[in-house]
């Protein structure tokens, strides 16, 4: 039965940015973890947190944190840490801070602006924040928030400043990687860990039968990615095939991304059957697909790809995965962005309460506009009436002062219910830092990236199949506020 892109359900439609005829795209390429290979947070991420606390307490943390628990709900993606003072804070796209916590105490209107006066024109890039851009990273941010609030709370516990803090934590975070503390547990019993999508196998094979050349590029190295790929491609066995591979043209392991889309590292050969490593000098075998580091070039080379235009790569993190891809060497990009079909099913259930919202908005304005109409109007009657004896236009002016008076009344009130009415909606999508893709009337740091450097962006990949492999993505007509009069 043939369905309309207009009836396909919002939370698998693909929203495009930049317009994207598919019919360019030779070769599509994804990221594996988070994107090929969905995470269950509730294990994956509460795993790492353990983890991570049993590093912390070994390099002398209080071992009471050893009792804390992990709220995998707390933090979401766009968030920046304030390494110097202590603080997690949400800016809008124009980098002003609309919501700040000190660990789990928020920052009063006055306490932020003094921080955070847009005056100061701040960066809010790496060295001095850490940008929450990851899945991966909700769990640095929580428990950065936790010693924070530990800190404030009972002095002497933790004598770090907060910088120091946040670098003990990303240090034990990156060790509980390194040292196979995390994988090597996710490899043991991946189906705890990782969420099939049962449409991946179908999905891929796909794209192969349009023609295009469909490859991994991912971070991790290939022991862990041949287990997880295994498993999410249907092998239950713990006798690991290398049948998922037929599905794939090139895999690319231990690539360091960002670096491997800007800076030449050495390439290696990985032997499937052994993991063994071969120096490839320069020459690659071109029977072999699977491969350890390197750069885009030999990627290319691999493809018979000429420009990068040529690509479409899927990936979840916006720095890793997507900035550098599109900025440096021009792939076209489509981001996964797993929070999508919660945000946009909390756009459905609420847009009437949007609606009322805006409603008032308009009220407001009018208000504003009537109250500042009548004030310059009393001005000028009081500016006429200075050193003169009482004239008729006293009554006048009595008159003005009361019907200021009274809209100044409905002007506050208002004011209030707005700020109400804003906080309360955007508690309907997350109770503490709100929509994941606006701050306020604004689109979100996080939505601006996206709608920057991402050409698609869909809640999950095998979304691709709603469309043909040679579908036409169409960006909407871009608007101006004079457009909508």
């Amino acid at each position: 039965m043939h369905v309309s892109i207009s009836d396909i359900e919002s939370t698998e439609r693909i929203f495009c940015n930049r317009s994207l005829n598919m019919r360019n795209i030779k070769a599509v390429g994804f990221d594996m973890d988070y994107t090929l290979a969905l995470y269950k947070p509730e294990q994956f991420e509460v795993l790492a947190y353990n983890e991570t606390l049993k590093k912390l307490v070994s390099i002398g943390y209080p071992e009471e944190i050893l009792t804390w628990t992990f709220d995998i709900n707390y933090m979401i993606r766009g968030l920046a840490i304030d390494k110097l003072r202590g603080n997690i804070i949400k800016l809008d796209r124009h980098r002003y801070v609309k919501v700040a916590h000190h660990g789990f105490r928020e920052l009063s209107r006055e306490e932020r602006r003094a921080l955070y006066d847009a005056s100061l024109m701040q960066s809010y890039e790496e060295p001095d924040y850490a940008l929450i851009d990851t899945l991966f990273t909700l769990a640095d941010a929580y428990l950065f928030a936790q010693l924070i609030d530990l800190k404030s709370k009972k002095k002497g516990e933790i004598t770090k400043n907060p910088s120091e803090i946040y670098r003990d934590v990303r240090n034990a975070i990156d060790l509980c990687h390194r040292d196979g503390s995390i994988k090597h547990k996710v490899a043991l019993n991946p189906a705890k860990f990782i969420q099939r999508d049962p449409k991946l196998r179908e999905t891929l094979e796909r794209l192969r039968r349009s023609g295009r050349k469909v490859f991994v590029v991912t971070n991790s190295l290939w022991d862990y990615t041949h287990v997880v790929m295994n498993y999410i491609l249907g092998n239950d066995s713990r006798n690991l095939t290398e049948e998922w591979m037929e599905l794939f043209d090139v895999v690319i392991t231990g690539a360091a991304k960002p670096s491997f889309f800007m800076a030449p590292n050495p390439l290696y050969e990985v032997d499937p059957s052994t993991g063994l490593l071969k120096n490839t000098n320069g020459f690659i075998n071109t029977e072999n697909k699977v491969f350890q580091g390197g750069n885009f070039r030999q990627l290319h080379d691999q493809l018979g790809i000429q420009s990068g235009p040529e690509i479409l790569y899927v990936g979840d993190h916006i720095y890793g995965d997507i900035l550098r891809s599109k900025k440096e060497l021009g792939w076209r990009t489509m981001l996964v962005v797993n929070e999508l079909e919660a945000e946009l099913n909390s756009l459905a259930r609420h847009k009437d309460e949007f609606r009322r919202y805006e409603e008032l908005l308009l009220i407001k304005d009018d208000l504003e506009d009537d109250l500042q109409k009548s004030q310059i109007e009393l001005e000028i009657l009081n500016s006429t009436q200075k050193n003169k004896s009482k004239t008729p236009k006293t009554d006048k002016i009595q008159r003005l002062q009361a019907e200021i008076r009274s809209m100044t009344g409905k002007r506050d009130s208002t004011r209030e219910a707005l700020r109400h009415g804003m906080k309360k909606y955007h508690q309907n999508f997350h109770p503490v830092w709100g929509q994941l893709m606006k701050t306020g009337h604004q689109n979100s740091r996080f939505a601006a990236q996206v709608e920057n450097y991402a050409c698609l962006y869909t809640s999950k990949l095998t979304n691709l199949l709603n469309y043909s492999p040679n579908f036409s993505f169409r960006s909407t007509r871009d608007f101006m506020p004079h457009d909508f009069i």
